[in-house]
């Protein structure tokens, strides 16, 4: 019986699973992500490589043709009009300097309010803006999944709506932000989405979805209505499932529908940065993350002290030796920071506690620091649950979306 293959190409991990149409898992298999390397600016082979990389694990053992494919939002590639590249893939971590201005044009010009999205350093649409020059004239913006068809063989010109608004120039409403209709190619609401076909093994393999990972997450963790999603991971996300309008919250595109969100919270990329900070200080291997376990809830009730965890704040820190007391207590700020944070958030949104009925946590954090779901029930009096599930909530989301695909 053939199989189906579901790869999320995410920042630090590229995660697959191949799995039965009635959606049973039958292998797994994952490899380094664009985020190993530490570059914003990647070439677009990196993607075909990975990809390849994981087919050929399947294809040892297994026979298929169809992959569906999510992934990391807010990076591209420009493509022209006879799929020449232009440029190479600029990740959610590229930013030009100086973008205060642009930001600021696009607040002005009711951006948050058309395309849902908070302006910001990174977003696509800012980088494009601040060239000197940025006519369109035949240019494509393409995400990873139309970049795998072009580059192994033939890409059938859809863009899904999920990651066509993240680069800020598809509003909410369907319509172009800046009237800019020619940079996007044609839009895909819907949950069926057949992007391309590349060769493998001298077989044509067909390529599904083109998903944003927040949405694919949001499809494979079964939020209920009135539960409240925590993704920590390399970035964190805040999904709430309910239609109330909140402060600070996003709206994100939903296969016609639309999320409430909070995105771009510091997360595991700060995290790693400290603790590579700390383990080149002390020269040994994971320090900081053996501290942090053993820290206990009274510890995190008792700190006073919080640091911002913004990635650009803590690339500043320089960190020297420290006492084991002093490194113990410097891993109790950083812990408290980060719990802090989300405390903070919801907070500012004011939400209502009795708007929550539970908070779920998922991605890799939690998992490794059950500590963190004890503090945040404690600060916040709403239920908190870990989702412990062995594959992550991408791929089951894309298990499940392969449904509308077959």
């Amino acid at each position: 019986m053939k199989k189906n293959i579901a790869i999320d190409f995410g920042a630090s991990r590229i995660k697959s699973v191949a799995f039965l149409n009635s959606g049973k898992i039958v292998d797994k298999f994952e490899s380094i992500g664009s985020n190993h390397y530490s570059n914003k600016e990647i070439n677009p082979n990196f993607f075909y490589t990975s990809l390849i990389k994981h087919l050929k694990h399947y294809s040892k053992k297994y026979k298929f043709s169809k992959i569906i494919i999510c992934s990391e939002m807010h990076g591209y590639a420009i493509y022209d009009q006879n799929k020449k590249k232009l440029s190479n893939y600029l990740s959610w971590r590229y930013t030009k300097k100086d973008s205060k201005s642009t930001i600021s044009y696009l607040s002005k010009n009711y951006f948050q309010n058309l395309t849902g999205l908070k302006a910001r350093e990174g977003l696509p649409i800012v980088n494009w803006l601040m060239k000197k020059k940025y006519k369109i004239n035949n240019k494509y913006l393409c995400g990873i999944a139309e970049i795998l068809c072009i580059k192994g063989g033939k890409y059938f010109g859809n863009l899904h709506s999920t990651y066509a608004q993240s680069t800020g120039f598809y509003q909410l409403n369907n319509k172009f932000f800046l009237n800019k209709k020619k940079f996007l190619n044609k839009i895909i609401n819907t949950k069926k989405n057949l992007i391309g076909k590349i060769k493998f093994n001298n077989e044509e393999k067909y390529l599904y979805g083109g998903y944003g990972d927040l949405q694919t997450a949001f499809m494979g963790s079964n939020l209920k209505n009135r539960e409240l999603l925590i993704n920590m991971g390399t970035g964190s996300q805040i999904i709430l499932n309910n239609n109330n309008k909140y402060n600070k919250f996003e709206k994100r595109n939903y296969f016609n529908n639309n999320l409430n969100c909070i995105t771009h919270i510091p997360s595991g990329r700060s995290l790693n940065l400290i603790s590579n900070k700390i383990d080149k200080t002390y020269k040994k291997k994971n320090y900081l993350w053996n501290f942090i376990k053993k820290i206990s809830i009274n510890e995190l009730k008792n700190c006073k002290k919080i640091i911002n965890l913004n990635f650009l704040k803590i690339k500043q820190i320089k960190i020297s030796r420290m006492n084991k007391d002093d490194l113990r207590n410097f891993s109790t700020i950083i812990l408290k920071s980060y719990c802090d944070q989300y405390i903070n958030i919801l907070i500012k949104s004011k939400i209502k506690k009795s708007n929550i009925d539970k908070i779920i946590l998922s991605g890799g954090i939690p998992k490794k620091i059950p500590l963190i779901r004890d503090y945040l029930e404690y600060k916040s009096g709403i239920t908190t649950k870990i989702d412990n599930s062995k594959v992550d909530e991408t791929l089951i989301g894309l298990i499940r979306l392969m449904k509308f695909n077959l």
